[in-house]
Formats: structure tokens, sequence, C-alpha cells
């Protein structure tokens, strides 16, 4: 684990350090997910917020089950109803 501090600009932007964006594989126009738990904020790669997702629910899911596939016709479905 590595601790980097960074500055926050006045309109809410950070720069990833480039260290950890080489260790996570990142390149400019990647898109990161953000999770706020308990006042510590974290940033994944969508792939990593999808295997955490899996992880957790796995108990109640089919081995073969399209978890992906599912959350996208939720989404497409909640986009429907407005």
């Amino acid at each position: 684990m590595s601790i980097h501090s960074v500055k926050m600009t006045s309109d809410g932007r950070i720069q990833i350090p480039a260290q950890i964006r080489r260790e996570m594989g990142l390149t400019g126009g990647d898109t990161l997910n953000l999770e706020l738990q308990d006042g510590q904020l974290s940033v994944r790669r969508p792939s990593k917020t999808l295997e955490r997702i899996r992880a957790k629910l796995s108990p109640y899911l089919e081995p073969d089950a399209d978890l992906q596939g599912a959350l996208k016709a939720m989404r497409v479905e909640d986009a429907q109803r407005g």
C-alpha cells in the first residue's frame, strides 16, 4: 500500500500521481468508480468494482449467472422509467 498526498483544485479536480496510474494501468480518458464509505474515498476501475460486487453477491447467485448483463438491464429499466 502506498499513500500519496494530492491537492484538490477549486473546481474539485485531483491529479492521480503517475506511480498510481502506472500501477493501476490507467490512461487518459479511462473511467473510474469512486466510493465514499465511512469518510474514506476509494478509486477503482469499473472491472474491479464489478468483481467486488460479484464477490459480495456470490452466495446468492448461481455460478453461471450473468451479473454484468443483469446490472445493465436494470440500469436500462431505470432510465426508461425516468
